[in-house]
């Protein structure tokens, strides 16, 4: 007899990386829970961003200590920059999401989110309330103070404006407010946020100020079980973190970290004097253990393997998954189930298969994500489960018990569809479900230039997840203005196939926003959604799912004469794809070719936010660049960090505060200090109203000082600052002119903020500076 797989919802399994089971790292009871286990000593760890984290401790912890531990993000980091793709915003969220899943895989914790949208860079808690209303932060971390019943809670921030960003301090009030209320029924009542919690103590990490320590702990011990220290095992798990540029050492030998004991409400001794993090606790009930002398008590050596039929499944439709149970323990099991009648015994070394039919119900994508944004915090409500144990219940799941001693185990492994690659050897993908068919557009935004040519080859691609072949219509629904050469074209899917259909869009748009959709129907129904997959070797596929409509922005920009750009990218660099829409005839140019390229035959060279720091075999080249402006050429550099105050980087000196400035509220006032500057008038006249729509930030990494050579035609600050003039400077050197360029053009230009495109345009071209 077969049943249904219980699983009413299939997201991204949680496949546990090759290179952790090579260092013999296996996620803490990931694949097999006993029930009626001891209660072990349980740890949160609360901070704001993916990174925050201490992976040092919590490997020390989880592994070390087999602590119950779970690190607590307010949010998924969506504000940041990226390191290793173009993916920005809420796609960056959905990267550094599943890279905290990956280091948590490692280091042996649990991971959990808050609703909070990483929108950005912000100075004070003040100003990050406006975005997040803290009430609402503070009922999330309230929701998993109560599931997760943590009896030491441990803060990165001090929640105090020595923490910088104001996320930092936000997480660290929350927090704070959290631990003094969690057992408060009345402004937390049972029946929303569960029962009533008193967390024990109360700690904050000291990394940032040692010399407020009253605790260290050697994160370096040594676990032989394992092969590895514990701050070995930290660094993987850092290195996790690789849209952030967080690859870290592993280092041998003692290594101290720090933290400060703020509350405690057992009897402890001193918080000078504390020997232990867990003096004061009962750990005779509360399961603490070292894992270096004390191998914990394993379950049976049980093994399930789920593999689908398919790898993508259809709404509606129904796979069939097989599943192995593997005995490779030494005593016999039972597998436990009213329904399917299994073997009375399965002995050791020994497997039973059988099948199972599943329901495609709901369509795999980050749960976050289904609903619409509201404002700076995500929709669906926090429910306690952390991100992991969501990714579990999603999982094939068997009960088994042990005759010997009783006891019942739960078994799970990933849905996966396996198969074997001749150059990669083993892989499975995680069955995900799909609709029966997606279309999605290239691009969900563009920028054009109003009442001028819009002339586009428009590329919709269409993938099916049905089981059969079937024809699929395509139509398009263009804003005036616009015509294609067909508004609707029919191709045959196979079950299973990727197909594009191209359309040339013609016409011309008047200034303002306008919208195209495209449509396919097959079977009768109509789809208008599709998704942008999201993959790296290091973090599990996702699919993110977006509306098959294209935005145009169409802006007034003038470009300047006889016009040739090259491009050198940057890191999250998605500008030059929209000079592109604008225009702008445009050659992209690698570091690496820098020497063999004839950069005299480009009237600019733009260099991409960050090129430099991503990029050292730039900063090598970087005086073939030097020498193009000198011998009359026009370079326009983006933003970057601390290595631009390298000598030889720019043609003349700059400093940045080791606070690096910026202006975060994207709408704070704008001065014009020298009206005149040709960057301002030619061949776009720029006013007040091209800095309106801005979004996250006005400028970033801005100079607290720079040379006498530099002309500077802004000036911008946030409340109670006082101005920098930095956001764009440009200087002649030589017969040419170089300008440098902390204004986040890199933000607005993707978000299809018109005056960045007419401010763009002015750098590219133009009078000389002189």
């Amino acid at each position: 007899m077969k049943r249904v797989v219980t699983l009413a919802v299939l997201g991204t399994a949680a496949l546990i990386p090759h290179r952790a089971i090579a260092q013999g790292i296996v996620p803490s009871a990931a694949n097999i829970r006993v029930q009626n286990a001891p209660e072990r000593m349980r740890v949160l760890w609360i901070a704001a961003h993916p990174d925050d984290e201490d992976t040092q401790l919590i490997a020390w912890l989880a592994r070390g200590r087999r602590v119950e531990t779970a690190y607590m993000s307010l949010t998924r980091g969506d504000g940041g920059q990226n390191l290793i793709g173009n993916e920005l915003g809420e796609a960056l969220g959905v990267i550094r999401t599943e890279e905290l899943l990956a280091a948590r895989r490692i280091d042996g914790a649990h991971q959990y989110f808050a609703r909070g949208y990483d929108f950005g860079f912000s100075k004070s808690a003040d100003e990050t309330r406006k975005h997040w209303p803290q009430d609402s932060l503070l009922h999330d971390v309230m929701t998993v103070m109560r599931a997760f019943r943590p009896h030491i809670v441990i803060t990165t921030f001090s929640g105090t404006p020595r923490d910088g960003h104001g996320q930092h301090q936000i997480s660290a009030i929350v927090a704070r407010q959290a631990y003094n209320l969690a057992a408060d029924t009345l402004q937390f009542p049972v029946r929303q946020y569960g029962a009533p919690w008193t967390p024990l103590k109360f700690y904050r990490l000291a990394r940032f100020s040692p010399q407020d320590r009253t605790i260290a702990i050697n994160v370096g011990e040594y676990d032989p079980n394992l092969g590895l220290s514990y701050q070995e095992i930290a660094a993987d798990s850092r290195s996790q973190h690789k849209s952030q540029g967080e690859g870290t050492l592993r280092r041998k030998g003692v290594v101290l970290d720090y933290l400060t004991r703020e509350d405690s409400r057992v009897p402890a001794p001193p918080a000078k004097e504390e020997k232990s993090i867990f003096a004061g606790l009962d750990t005779t009930r509360l399961l603490v253990q070292d894992g270096r002398v004390a191998p914990p008590e394993l379950p049976p050596s049980l093994a399930l393997e789920a593999v689908a039929d398919r790898q993508v499944l259809a709404i509606g439709e129904t796979a069939k998954v097989t599943m192995t149970l593997y005995n490779r323990g030494r005593v016999p099991v039972h597998i436990e189930s009213g329904e399917i009648h299994f073997p009375p015994t399965l002995l050791p070394d020994s497997s039973y298969q059988w099948t199972q039919p599943l329901i495609g119900s709901e369509i795999t994508q980050p749960w976050w994500l289904a609903q619409p944004r509201n404002g700076d915090l995500f929709s669906p409500r926090i429910n306690g489960v952390s991100e992991d144990e969501r990714e579990r219940q999603k999982w094939a799941h068997v009960s088994v018990v042990t005759p010997a001693t009783g006891a019942v185990s739960d078994v799970a492994a990933p849905i996966v569809f396996h198969y074997v690659d001749r150059v990669r050897g083993d892989v499975q993908r995680p069955l995900v479900i799909a609709p029966g068919i997606s279309i999605s557009l290239d691009e969900s935004m563009t920028m054009a230039r109003a009442n001028g040519p819009f002339n586009r080859l428009l590329k919709a691609t269409l993938r099916s997840a049905l089981s059969d072949s079937t024809p699929v219509t395509v139509t398009l629904s263009l804003p005036r203005g616009l015509t294609a050469d067909s508004l609707a074209r029919t191709v045959v899917m196979a079950a299973g196939a990727t197909r594009t259909v191209m359309f040339k869009v013609r016409g011309t748009l008047p200034r303002g926003t306008h919208e195209l959709t495209a449509t396919a129907t097959a079977k009768g129904k109509s789809y208008r959604t599709g998704y942008i997959p999201i993959e790296y070797p290091h973090i599990n596929p996702q699919r993110m799912y977006r509306p098959s409509t294209l935005v145009i922005n169409a802006a007034d920009v003038v470009l300047p004469a006889r016009l040739t750009v090259a491009y050198v990218p940057g890191v999250g660099d998605n500008v030059a794809p929209v000079l592109q829409q604008l225009g702008v005839p445009l050659t992209i140019v690698d570091a690496d070719d820098i020497p063999q390229t004839n950069l005299s035959r480009f009237t600019a060279i733009v260099v991409g936010p960050r090129a430099y720091q991503a990029s050292p075999t730039l900063q090598d080249n970087n005086d073939y660049l030097l020498t193009y402006v000198r011998n009359g050429g026009r370079l326009v550099v983006q933003y970057g960090q601390a290595e631009m105050q390298r000598p030889g980087i720019m043609p003349y000196p700059i400093t940045l505060a080791p606070r690096a400035e910026r202006v975060t509220d994207e709408n704070a006032p704008v001065t014009f200090t020298d009206p005149r500057s040709p960057l301002l008038n030619s061949p776009n006249k720029i006013t007040q109203a091209d800095f309106n729509g801005w979004v996250q930030e006005r400028a970033s990494y801005m100079p607290s000082t720079f040379d006498s050579h530099y002309r500077s035609m802004l000036a911008m600050n946030d409340p109670g600052e006082q101005p920098n003039r930095a956001a764009i400077l440009a200087a002649p050197y030589g017969r040419g002119t170089y300008i440098y360029v902390p204004l986040a053009l890199f933000r607005q230009l993707p978000a299809g903020v018109p005056g960045s495109a007419r401010i763009f345009a002015n750098l590219l071209g133009g009078n000389t500076i002189r």
